[in-house]
């Protein structure tokens, strides 16, 4: 089976180096942020009934601010992600699924005049099946990057309909 790699958002080339995979029903992402960037991410999952949390990647401090993105487990599920870097940190993250969005943004200071680079992976998952996770890294105090892995699927409809993109059949 093939694995694609959709990213990944920020500076990977942290030490801390982190992967979720094997999960497709997530039911919640936590995300801690302050007012510049985003700090940490946690992942809920929904296995035989019951959530099962993932481990926290980046700061572990408290009082931070908290954004719990709640997806129906039962039929949403990620198809992509975006945000923005600014100053080397992420400063805002959004989560794209089959039913809409969620967005996570950092308020960054008035007096900071960068301009954000703006980064975007659609996948265009149209099955469940093809999610195969994220991946990242973070330091002591930050996220520092998350990307997807993606897994494509050819269906006999997907062949039939030539909805597909040639280069990934061709790697398939």
């Amino acid at each position: 089976m093939v694995v694609l790699k959709l990213g990944p958002l920020g500076e990977y080339d942290k030490i801390d180096h982190w992967e979720e995979t094997g999960h497709d029903k997530i039911s919640h992402i936590f995300v801690t942020f302050d007012d510049s960037s985003v700090t940490s991410i946690q992942f809920g999952y929904v296995e035989n009934g019951d959530l099962v949390m993932s481990k926290k990647y980046g700061s572990d401090e408290e009082n931070q601010s908290t954004r719990i993105l709640r997806l129906n487990h039962e039929s949403e599920f990620v198809i992509g992600i975006s945000g923005e870097m600014r100053n080397c940190n992420i400063s805002s993250l959004t989560f794209h699924t089959n039913e809409g969005k969620h967005e996570v943004l950092c308020a960054g200071s008035e007096s900071d005049r960068t301009r954000p680079e703006r980064f975007e992976f659609l996948a265009e998952i149209h099955d469940r099946r093809e999610f195969g996770g994220f991946f990242g890294s973070c330091d002591y105090c930050s996220l520092c990057s998350i990307g997807l892995y993606l897994k494509p699927i050819l269906s006999s409809d997907t062949l039939l309909s030539k909805k597909y993109d040639p280069v990934l059949f061709w790697l398939l």
